[in-house]
């Protein structure tokens, strides 16, 4: 009898766990952030030999970071005719990586060197430099750090005086880890991240590290140009609150509309 009641019972666990198992994938599934598309409201001209890394509007112009060994650089560019205002190239030897804007300065990673240049916002001159650990792939701040993305599923915040690590933050998507984090751009209270190989825009939370909702840019890229490969460049226009992207090689900036309860709006 008693070894009966035994085989009944590993009979009834065989028929619950899955049941148990079904609904943990439910929950995580729920748990997963939305995604939203995304609707074109113009459109500007872009190099399209331009491999952008970094991206960022400021004072009525795009500034752009450029890469691939010989060809990198950083850009002030004239948006509605896309005229190169400034240029400046870095060593052949360097490969340009992420861009951003702290307090009147621009900031410039390289990929595999470890160097980070500094700029003057206006004239585009060099200032200086630091030097970091691994790799660099995206740049931003949020008025207080400049927060850089390696192509791992962690953000690394920094001090802007002296590029010191302060902390760093994984990112997930309900339990699942993203990766390949790479162009950042931060508004609002949440930083928009492009991922390398996809054609959509996380929006992190900077305490959680949670992905808050997905923008679905796929419509644009059909869009940019035949040599027109993977997204990458985002900046935000706080004063008009206009959103711009780009990516590698295409030939137009888009400027798109959120569709979403809460607008964005720049802490910058």
């Amino acid at each position: 009898m008693h070894k009966y009641h035994i085989i009944i019972g590993l009979v009834a666990l065989v028929l619950i766990l899955p049941i148990f198992a079904a609904k943990s994938h439910a929950r995580n599934f729920l748990h997963k952030a939305p995604i939203i598309n995304c609707k074109i409201l113009n459109s500007f001209p872009h190099d399209e030999s331009a491999y952008t890394q970094g991206f960022l509007y400021h004072d009525n112009f795009f500034y752009e970071s450029t890469g691939k060994h010989g060809h990198s650089s950083i850009r002030k560019i004239e948006p509605e005719s896309g005229r190169l205002c400034t240029e400046y190239k870095i060593d052949q030897n360097l490969f340009g990586e992420g861009l951003c804007l702290w307090n009147k300065k621009i900031f410039q990673l390289t990929w595999k060197s470890g160097k980070c240049f500094v700029y003057d916002s206006k004239s585009l001159a060099r200032t200086g430099s630091f030097k970091y650990k691994g790799q660099g792939w995206g740049l931003t701040s949020d008025g207080q750090f400049l927060i850089q993305s390696n192509g791992s599923d962690s953000l690394t915040f920094r001090d802007p005086h002296d590029f010191k690590k302060i902390n760093t933050l994984k990112i997930t998507d309900g339990n699942t880890k993203i990766s390949r984090l790479n162009e950042l751009e931060y508004a609002d209270g949440v930083i928009l991240c492009n991922v390398w190989y996809k054609d959509k825009i996380g929006a992190i939370d900077p305490v959680s590290g949670k992905i808050k909702f997905w923008l679905d840019i796929s419509n644009l890229r059909p869009l940019a140009g035949k040599k027109a490969e993977v997204a990458n460049g985002i900046a935000w226009d706080n004063k008009n609150k206009r959103l711009f992207v780009t990516g590698k090689f295409w030939n137009k900036i888009f400027e798109i509309k959120l569709h979403q309860p809460k607008q964005i709006t720049s802490d910058l």
